[in-house]
C-alpha cells in the first residue's frame, strides 16, 4: 500500500471526517484567504457571465485548472462545506464548452464529484484515502492524479473499469418505501425504515440529505404516499396504518396538521390545490372510490365524493380538481371545484384501445390524455385524444410490479424492463422513440420516476436510491449502450484458501469460477464448469466446485505461464456424485470446508423447513442431515472441524465433525446454539474491523480507513471477513469486491 502521508491544504489530521476537526473554521481562515475562497466557489458564475466570450484561451485555462488543481479545488470546497458548488460549476462548464478533449475532461470530473459527493463533503482527507483509490481504472481523473492517492485500503479485486450508468446514488439504513419528486424537480422526498418511518428531503441533483422531518412517534407506520404542494412548501405523508395524513412546513420543519380518515385505505393518490391550502386525495376500495377534499392548514376534510368505477389519476386543473375513470369502452374525465360541495361532473370522454381490459397497472397523463400500461411482454402508450398508439414495445420483462412514469410535459416516458434496467423513450413527431437504456449495478425495483422537468430519472432498490440524467450533456462517457452488465438477484460465492493466498469466486448459479491471487489481484485461473455452481473452494493446488448433484475437482497450473489460463470440464481430475442428491426446485446454499474435505449444503423447502447436509468430498457420501432455521447459511470454522448453521436473525447452531467416527449416518456432535467461535462469524471481523451503517470501514482503533459507495454497502450477511480481508458479495456488484485493510 502507498503509505505516504502527504498533508492536505488545511493541514487536517489524517483519515478524519471534517466534523471531527474542532478548529476546522480556524484552519480554513488560516490557510485559505478570502479571495481564494471566493474564486473556488464562484468561478463558474463568471464563466457564463454576459460579458464572457467563449474563446480557446478560456477553454485552455479551464483544462489546465482541472488537470493540475482539480483535487485541490475539491479540498477547499470540502473544508468550506460547499461541495455542491463543484456540481454546479462542472455542469455549467460542460454546457459552456463545445465538443473537445476539454469537454471529456469536464465530464469525467463531473462523474468523479457526483460519485463521491458524499465523501467529498464529509471528509477532505478521504478525497485521497477513498475517492481517488475507488476511481475507475479508465477515468481521466485517475490517470491525472493517481500519484496523489493515499489509500489506507488495498483494492485486491473488483475495482470497476469505467463509470457506471447511474449519475448519483444514496444508501439508507433500511428498505426505501416511497420516493417522490417535488413539482419543481429540485427536491426528492423519501421514506424508509420500520416503526416509526423516517422521512427525509434530498437534493434532486446530488441526493444529499437536506433535512429529516420530525414525526409523531405513535402515528407513522409504513408509507403509502408522499406528496409535495405545488410550490414545494408543504409535504404530506399518508400511511395505511393508522390511516392519517400528516403535513409539514418544509421551510420550518414544523408539523402543520394531522388528518384522520376512517375510510377504506387502498392505493391513494393526492393533488394539492393551486393555492396550497387544500389537497384532494383519492382512496380506492374494491369496487368504489372516494375523493376527499381536505383543508391542510385547518387539519380537517370538508367534502367527499364517492362513486363506482376504476379511477386512473387525480390532478389540479386551474382552481378545480379533476380525476379520470376508466372502463372497457372509454376514459371519462370528471371535474369539481375544490371548495364546492356539489358532485363532480363529467367534462370529457375519450376512447380506449380495442379489446382493452381495465386491469393491471396504468398511468394516465392528464395534459396530453395519454394512457400507458404494461402488458405481458410489452408496454404501450395510447393517445386517447387522437385514438392512436404512440408506443408499442415488446422489450419488457413484465412482472406484476413493473413500474412506468411520464415527465410532467409528457416528453419522456420510462418503463422498468426487469433485469435489463429502465428503458427511456423521448417524444417525437410520430410518437415515442427509444432514447437510452438506464442500467444499474444494483438492479431496479420499486417505483421508477421521471422528474417533472424530464431532466432526471430515479428508482429505488431496497435501501438504495439511484439517479440518472435523461440528457447526454454530462453522461456521454458512460453511455448505457456500452455496458453489458445484467443484474442478478443472486449474490456471489467466495471461498478462501486456508493460507489466505487464493480465493475462488463466482456468481451464485453461474457456470464460471475464477481463482484470484489475493496478493496481486490477478486471476490465476478461470474455469468453465459447465454446471450451475453452488459453492467453490480452493486449497493448495486443488479447486473444488459444487454443482447440481455433484462435486468436481480441478488442479491449478503449477506455473502461470499464460495470463489467466482457462480450463473446462474436460480438464477436471475428479467428479463425485452425491449419493443423496438435493431435492429438485429447492433453494440452497453450499460451502466447501477450508481443507476441501467436506461440503455443507443448506436446502430450503419453504414452509416444510430447511436442512443442513454434510457431504464427504472424495466419496459424495451424505454423512449427516440436521434440521436448521429457514434463512440459515452453512459455515465452517477455519480448521474445518466444525460446521455451523448461521442466521443473522436466528443466531447460530454448531456441530463438531467427528473425524474418527466409523458411522456414515451421524458423525456430528451438537455444540449448542448462539455460540461464538474465536474466529467470528463470516460477517464479523476476527480482527475487530467494523463497517458502519453510513459506509465507513473502521480499524480496531476506530480510524476511518475507507468510505464505501452506496452500491458497495451490502447487508452484513453479504460481507465476508478473513483476517485483514473484507469481501463484499452483494448481487448488485459487477463482481465481488475484495479489500485488504491497513493494520
Amino acid at each position: 500500500m502507498n503509505q505516504r502521508l502527504e498533508k492536505n491544504m488545511c493541514d487536517l489530521p489524517d483519515a478524519v471526517a471534517n466534523c471531527e476537526v474542532d478548529d476546522l473554521r480556524e484552519r480554513a481562515k488560516r490557510h485559505l484567504d478570502p479571495a481564494l475562497q471566493y474564486a473556488c466557489k464562484s468561478w463558474h458564475k463568471h464563466l457564463v457571465d454576459g460579458d464572457t466570450v467563449r474563446t480557446p484561451a478560456i477553454a485552455s485555462a479551464l483544462r489546465r485548472f482541472l488537470e493540475k488543481k482539480f483535487l485541490f479545488w475539491l479540498e477547499v470546497l470540502s473544508v468550506l462545506g460547499a461541495a455542491r458548488e463543484a456540481v454546479d460549476a462542472l455542469d455549467v462548464a460542460a454546457k459552456w464548452l463545445e465538443a473537445s478533449p476539454t469537454l471529456d475532461l469536464v465530464i469525467d470530473c463531473f462523474r468523479f464529484v457526483m460519485k463521491f459527493f458524499e465523501i467529498i463533503g464529509a471528509s477532505c482527507p478521504h478525497i485521497y484515502h477513498s475517492a481517488l483509490p475507488l476511481c475507475p481504472r479508465e477515468s481521466i481523473v485517475r490517470g491525472l492524479y493517481e500519484p496523489h492517492a493515499r489509500p489506507l485500503t488495498r483494492i485486491v479485486h473488483g475495482l470497476p473499469n469505467s463509470w457506471e450508468s447511474t449519475i448519483a446514488a444514496a444508501a439508507f439504513p433500511s428498505e426505501v418505501h416511497t420516493v417522490v419528486w417535488s413539482p419543481c424537480s429540485r427536491f426528492i422526498a423519501i421514506s424508509w425504515g420500520g416503526q416509526p418511518t423516517t422521512i427525509a428531503i434530498l437534493d434532486g441533483v446530488t441526493l444529499e440529505r437536506i433535512t429529516t422531518l420530525e414525526s409523531p412517534l405513535d402515528t407513522l407506520g409504513r408509507t403509502e404516499l408522499l406528496a409535495f404542494s405545488r410550490d414545494a412548501r408543504l409535504l404530506t405523508w399518508y400511511g395505511l396504518h393508522p390511516g392519517k395524513f400528516i403535513s409539514w412546513d418544509l421551510q420550518t420543519g414544523g408539523l402543520v396538521s394531522t388528518i384522520a380518515l376512517d375510510q377504506p385505505k387502498r392505493y391513494p393518490s393526492i393533488t394539492y390545490s393551486a393555492c396550497g391550502t387544500m389537497f384532494a386525495v383519492l382512496i380506492r376500495d374494491d369496487a368504489t372510490f372516494t375523493v376527499f377534499i381536505c383543508g391542510v392548514l385547518v387539519g380537517t376534510y370538508t367534502y367527499s365524493h364517492s362513486a363506482e368505477g376504476r379511477p386512473l389519476e387525480i390532478w389540479t386543473h386551474g382552481g378545480c380538481l379533476r380525476f379520470a375513470t376508466i372502463d372497457s369502452g372509454s376514459i371519462t374525465t370528471w371535474e369539481v371545484a375544490f371548495a364546492s360541495p356539489h358532485a363532480p361532473t363529467p367534462v370529457e370522454s375519450l376512447p380506449v384501445p380495442d379489446n382493452f381490459c381495465p386491469s393491471g397497472i396504468f398511468r394516465f397523463h392528464p395534459t396530453s390524455s395519454r394512457l400507458a400500461l404494461p402488458a405481458r411482454g410489452s408496454v404501450i402508450v395510447w393517445d386517447a385524444r387522437d385514438s392512436k398508439f404512440l408506443l408499442e414495445s415488446t422489450d419488457v420483462n413484465y412482472e406484476a410490479y413493473t413500474s412506468i412514469s411520464f415527465s410532467s410535459d409528457g416528453r419522456f416516458f420510462a418503463c422498468e424492463v426487469g433485469d435489463l434496467g429502465i428503458n427511456l423513450w423521448k417524444e417525437s413527431p410520430t410518437g415515442y422513440t427509444f432514447h437510452r437504456r438506464l442500467l444499474s449495478n444494483t438492479g431496479v425495483f420499486g417505483r421508477v420516476l421521471v422528474s417533472p422537468n424530464g431532466g432526471s430519472v430515479i428508482a429505488s432498490d431496497g435501501p438504495v436510491v439511484q439517479l440518472w440524467h435523461t440528457s447526454d450533456s454530462v453522461t456521454s462517457l458512460s453511455d448505457a449502450s456500452t455496458l453489458t452488465f445484467q443484474r442478478s438477484v443472486n449474490s456471489f460465492i467466495l471461498g478462501f484458501s486456508p493460507d489466505g493466498a487464493l480465493a475462488a469466486v463466482t456468481r451464485m448459479k453461474d457456470k464460471t469460477v475464477v481463482v484470484v491471487d489475493l496478493k496481486s489481484g490477478i486471476a490465476r485461473q478461470t474455469i468453465d464448469t459447465d454446471m450451475e455452481v453452488y459453492a467453490a473452494g480452493v486449497s493448495g493446488s486443488s479447486v473444488v466446485v459444487v454443482g447440481e448433484g455433484k462435486i468436481v475437482t480441478w488442479n491449478l497450473p503449477v506455473e502461470n505461464r499464460v495470463l489467466n489460463p482457462r480450463a473446462n470440464v474436460n480438464d477436471s481430475v475428479l467428479t463425485t456424485k452425491f449419493n443423496h442428491p438435493p431435492v429438485p426446485n429447492s433453494r440452497r446454499a453450499a460451502l466447501a470446508s477450508p481443507g476441501l474435505h467436506h461440503v455443507a449444503m443448506v436446502e430450503w423447502y419453504g414452509f416444510s423447513g430447511s436442512r443442513l447436509h454434510l457431504y464427504n468430498v472424495p466419496t459424495g457420501q451424505c454423512l449427516a442431515s440436521v434440521e436448521v432455521v429457514s434463512d440459515a447459511y452453512p459455515w465452517f470454522t477455519l480448521n474445518g472441524r466444525e460446521v455451523w448453521s448461521i442466521s443473522s436473525r436466528h443466531g447460530a447452531h454448531g456441530w463438531k465433525i467427528i473425524e474418527d467416527s466409523e458411522s456414515d449416518i451421524a458423525p456430528l456432535e451438537y455444540l449448542g446454539s448462539n455460540i461464538h467461535s474465536p474466529s467470528g462469524f463470516p460477517w464479523q471481523s476476527s480482527c475487530d474491523y467494523k463497517v458502519t451503517n453510513d459506509g465507513w470501514v473502521l480499524s480496531p482503533s476506530g480510524k476511518r480507513l475507507l468510505w464505501l459507495p452506496p452500491n458497495w454497502r451490502p447487508d452484513k450477511e453479504d460481507r465476508m471477513w478473513s483476517g485483514r480481508l473484507l469481501v463484499l458479495l452483494d448481487g448488485g456488484l459487477l463482481e465481488p469486491v475484495i479489500l485488504e485493510l491497513e493494520e
